[in-house]
C-alpha cells in the first residue's frame, strides 16, 4: 500500500512548539496534518468517516483505514496482537476524527497538550476556578483514573466532544505518545502527572503553546 505523507515541515513545527515528540508521535501528527489538509477530498471525507465508526474498537478490524493506522505504524509484532504503537495511533486517529467532524479550522494544534486543552474547556465554562467538582473536571478525573486505552479512548470521546463544540484542539502527536506510554509497565502515572502538570500550567516542555 502506498502511504500519503504530510509536509516535513509540519512535523518540524511539532518539534519547534511543544515536546520532541517520539516516532508515534511524529506519524499520528503527520497524519493529522494530513487528513486535515484533504478535508475536502472524497477520499479523505470517507477515511474520516471510518475512523470515526471505529472509535473503541479493536486496532485492525476495519481495513478501510489500514492506509492510515496500520501502513507504516513505527514497533515490531510479536505475534498477532495489536502492538503498543498501533494501539496508540489507532485511538488518536479515531478521536482525532471525532474532534475534526464539522469544523473548518485544525483540531491538531501541535504544542497544545491534553491537560492544557481541558484546563482551555473549564474556562470556557466559566469554570476557571473550577476544583475537582466541576463537570469538566469530573469527566476528565473518569479519564485518568482509567486502567487502559480503550477505557481512556471511551471516557475521552466526550470531553473531545465537547472541545469540537468550543473550537479547543490539542496535539494529537503527544496524545498518541501518552497513549504509548500508558501502555508501558509502571508509566501510567507518569502520563497522568504529566497531564496534570499541563492542566495546572506546570509543564517542563521546552516551549508550550496553550490554547
Amino acid at each position: 500500500m502506498t502511504t500519503t505523507e504530510a509536509p516535513e515541515g509540519a512535523v518540524e513545527e511539532t518539534r519547534r512548539r511543544g515536546r520532541r515528540l517520539g516516532d508515534t508521535g511524529r506519524y499520528v501528527a503527520r497524519r493529522a496534518t494530513m487528513l486535515q489538509e484533504g478535508r475536502h477530498r472524497s477520499r479523505t471525507v470517507a477515511a474520516l468517516a471510518h475512523l470515526r465508526a471505529n472509535v473503541g474498537k479493536e486496532p485492525g478490524s476495519d481495513p478501510a483505514i489500514w492506509w492510515l493506522t496500520v501502513d507504516g505504524v513505527p514497533g515490531k509484532p510479536h505475534g498477532d496482537d495489536p502492538t503498543r504503537e498501533e494501539r496508540a495511533v489507532h485511538a488518536a486517529l479515531t478521536l482525532y476524527a471525532v474532534h475534526q467532524q464539522a469544523r473548518s479550522e485544525a483540531m491538531h494544534r501541535p504544542g497544545v497538550g491534553l491537560g492544557h486543552a481541558v484546563a482551555s474547556l473549564e474556562r470556557n465554562h466559566g469554570d476557571a476556578d473550577a476544583d475537582r467538582t466541576s463537570p469538566v473536571r469530573r469527566r476528565f478525573d473518569a479519564v485518568v483514573t482509567a486502567t487502559d486505552v480503550v477505557e481512556v479512548t471511551h471516557h475521552l470521546r466526550g470531553l473531545v466532544t465537547q472541545m469540537r463544540g468550543a473550537g479547543i484542539g490539542f496535539d494529537y502527536g503527544q496524545l498518541a505518545d501518552d497513549f504509548v506510554d500508558f501502555q508501558r509497565p509502571g508509566r501510567q502515572d507518569d502520563v497522568r502527572r504529566r497531564w496534570a502538570r499541563q492542566i495546572y500550567h506546570q509543564n517542563n516542555d521546552t516551549t508550550e503553546e496553550r490554547s
